[in-house]
């Protein structure tokens, strides 16, 4: 497990991470999100121990990064994946950070055929495209096989069957009792993967939960009511607490009321119900509600969607 306590992190007049805590926790797909900015990728590099905090500390399994014994076997990392020499092959890549580490030969034929590119190892990592990089990235990430793996933005340049091969293999290794981080701007891909969700904006922690908490916290969640007496229904249930928004001459939006409440009192008043269903908001949804005024790069063009209230 890592452990972040009370971490800070100045670059000369600019906060980059300030007071953060929280744990990384093993067997779990964790998502880390923030607008640019927030000090998602000065984190990662701090607990790789690339960048030195200010004050606060990260602990791998209790210990400092400096002071694990057999590092590629606590934590791999994928931060950037053209970080590479485009003289070599895939194959040579690989082998040198096996060596490296300490790591067996044999891990590398291993790691080509897991990430799919054992038909291409032995092609100049300059022919690569990007997606290809993104493979080899991860291949390296996890030639230790590691306890705890850091992916950052591993999404960028996968094709459609990349993305699925992506999505299969981080749940797999949470499976196996890994702790897996993925950074992404891809807020579907993480919905698709992540159980837990950390959000930064301007360095401080936002949120550290599950989707699920996430949502029944959320004011975008609500529940969707097409009956055959919409103006009669919203009226009952005004009297009784619910906060109703009129979506459109069909449906009702219908919040502060469960659906149980809402059943019960349509039936009681003889209101015959055609549809009746929680409607959860999408991460981007959650992700734009929890950084709203906490977003350091905006354009203007976001400024007016935002005060139109589109997303």
């Amino acid at each position: 497990m890592i452990k972040i306590k009370d971490l800070t992190k100045n670059f000369k007049d600019k906060v980059a991470v300030e007071g953060l805590s929280l744990n990384i926790r093993p067997g779990v797909v964790t998502g880390f999100l923030g607008p640019n900015g927030a000090g998602k990728s000065t984190t990662m590099k701090m607990i790789l121990d690339l960048i030195k905090p200010t004050q606060g500390e990260v602990t791998i399994d209790g210990k400092y990064y400096k002071d694990l014994k057999n590092t590629t076997s606590k934590i791999g990392a994928l931060i950037d994946g053209n970080a590479v020499n485009p003289n070599l092959t895939a194959r040579q890549h690989l082998e040198l950070i096996a060596t490296a580490g300490g790591i067996a030969i044999e891990q590398v034929e291993n790691m080509l055929y897991k990430t799919g590119l054992s038909k291409v190892k032995s092609n100049p990592i300059g022919e690569f495209s990007l997606g290809m990089r993104q493979r080899l990235g991860i291949a390296a990430a996890l030639l230790g096989e590691p306890e705890t793996v850091i992916l950052d933005e591993p999404f960028n340049g996968l094709d459609v069957d990349g993305i699925h091969w992506l999505r299969q293999l981080a749940k797999d290794l949470a499976r196996q009792g890994k702790a897996v981080l993925i950074s992404s701007h891809l807020m579907s891909e993480v919905q698709a993967v992540a159980e837990r969700i950390i959000v930064l904006a301007k360095g401080k922690l936002i949120a550290d939960m599950t989707i699920e908490e996430m949502s029944k916290k959320s004011l975008s969640a609500y529940i969707k009511v097409k009956s055959e007496n919409n103006e009669l229904l919203s009226s009952l249930l005004k009297k009784k607490g619910a906060f109703i928004q009129n979506a459109n001459d069909e449906n009702l939006h219908i919040r502060k009321m469960t659906l149980k409440q809402i059943g019960i009192m349509a039936k009681e008043s003889h209101i015959a119900l055609f549809e009746l269903k929680e409607m959860q908001p999408s991460l981007e949804e959650l992700f734009v509600e929890l950084t709203e005024g906490k977003v350091e790069y905006i354009s203007t063009k976001d400024i007016r969607e935002r005060k139109d209230g589109r997303k």
